[in-house]
């Protein structure tokens, strides 16, 4: 589960915004991978073997630990892409591109916003979709993806090897089909209503999409700042208890009894003259820090450069255990005060090296202030079913599903 938000504010900036909603337990590392040109002719993604491009631009991906492909990323040329979950009519395919391959592959290949919408339902037709794609269960699933650059954004849902997409200026997308019939272009030609054809009715419903998409569609029509995209990504529905019971139609969504999926990473992109990334680097945003870093700097946590992902796990890891320690229990005012104080000052210091070295040492601190307060919270709250789902995922934390890869 995830949702994605972008906005073109004006000619002088755009915004995007994700939350990688999966398995709590998943670690989600960051990567700055640089340029390259390629010698070898094909590349392994996660299950397929496919023909490489001779160049492949700058990128910084956030991905899950053990997949060659990507959550959500942006690129040297500003053109930002998440993928969601959707539930169709019909079967998966067993093996194929997954929807984060093919969100880095566009990344790598991609100049604009335009070129990353036609190459998707391009890489889609030629290879399909498909493969396992969950952690520490089974899931099978189609894509939808929000891809941005400084100019316009692009909505592109699919059904196997079929497609719809859509140029807006703002939008959200979610874990469900939502585009009928006002489409820019159909695979096939024809318009017709695609989501009320192809959308799976009973997981997309029990998925909280349509209560999630009904925050996320107004709150991304009238982003201004990257401030208000760590908003929208912090959002809990009305009358939510999160951090006491799971939550699956909060755009913060909390894992807990029935609910199996919870963000563990986000992610925030400002493209004015800069590219500038706010990152969370770990779980629970309504718990973290969006830190800045500007696109190609020196890599600095939660930012770590290609090759590094076991270093970048247990980076992961290491935060969570501040996540965990708050489960079931409510931090006090003044911890909110605080993280609020961090992110307003950070936002107003110029943008560079200082504030991004700046910014990572006083979350460090600030992590080191908290921690101790969880354990003084007292005992843990919620529901039997809650409370025992959190002590099956805390023992099993240490005991990876998956094996981390490189990523190539």
């Amino acid at each position: 589960m995830c949702d994605t938000l972008g906005r073109v504010v004006n000619e002088g900036l755009a915004l995007f915004a994700k939350n990688s909603d999966r398995s709590p337990n998943e670690p989600q590392v960051i990567e700055y991978r640089p340029a390259r040109d390629h010698r070898e002719k094909e590349l392994r993604a996660t299950y397929l073997t496919i023909e490489q491009a001779p160049h492949t631009y700058a990128t910084l991906l956030s991905r899950p630990a053990w997949m060659w492909g990507a959550e959500m990323g942006v690129n040297e040329h500003g053109v930002c892409i998440g993928n969601e979950a959707v539930f169709t009519k019909g079967r998966y395919a067993s093996a194929g591109l997954t929807g984060m391959d093919l969100v880095r592959l566009a990344l790598e290949r991609s100049a604009s916003a335009g070129q990353a919408a036609e190459l998707i339902p391009r890489l889609l037709e030629q290879y399909g979709q498909g493969g396992d794609c969950g952690y520490d269960h089974s899931f099978f699933y189609d894509n939808a993806f929000l891809i941005l650059d400084r100019r316009e954004v692009w909505l592109v849902e699919t059904a196997g090897k079929k497609w719809v997409r859509r140029k807006v200026s703002a939008g959200s997308i979610s874990n469900r089909l939502s585009i009928g019939a006002e489409r820019d272009e159909y695979s096939t030609g024809a318009p017709f209503d695609f989501a009320g054809r192809f959308r799976e009715p009973v997981y997309s419903h029990f998925s909280g999409s349509k209560q999630r998409l009904a925050q996320t569609a107004p709150l991304a029509a009238k982003a201004e700042s990257a401030a208000d995209m760590m908003a929208a990504l912090r959002t809990h529905r009305a009358g939510s208890s999160p951090l006491t019971k799971g939550d699956v139609a909060s755009v913060c969504m909390h894992a807990g009894g029935l609910v199996g999926d919870h963000t563990t990473s986000s992610m925030v992109v400002e493209l004015g003259e800069r590219v500038t990334l706010w990152l969370t680097g770990s779980s629970t945003p309504c718990l973290s820090l969006f830190v800045p870093w500007e696109f190609g700097a020196e890599p600095q946590a939660p930012v770590f450069a290609a090759g590094r992902a076991e270093e970048a796990a247990r980076w992961w890891r290491q935060r969570e255990a501040f996540a965990r320690a708050w489960v079931g229990r409510t931090p006090p005012p003044e911890f909110y005060a605080e993280r609020n104080a961090l992110e307003e000052k950070w936002l107003a210091l110029p943008a560079g090296e200082e504030r991004n070295r700046r910014a990572g040492e006083e979350a460090a601190a600030f992590f080191a202030k908290w921690a101790p307060a969880a354990e003084q919270a007292g005992p843990r709250r919620g529901a039997g079913r809650f409370l025992r789902y959190w002590e099956n995922k805390d023992q099993a934390l240490a005991q990876p599903e998956r094996p981390v890869v490189s990523g190539g």
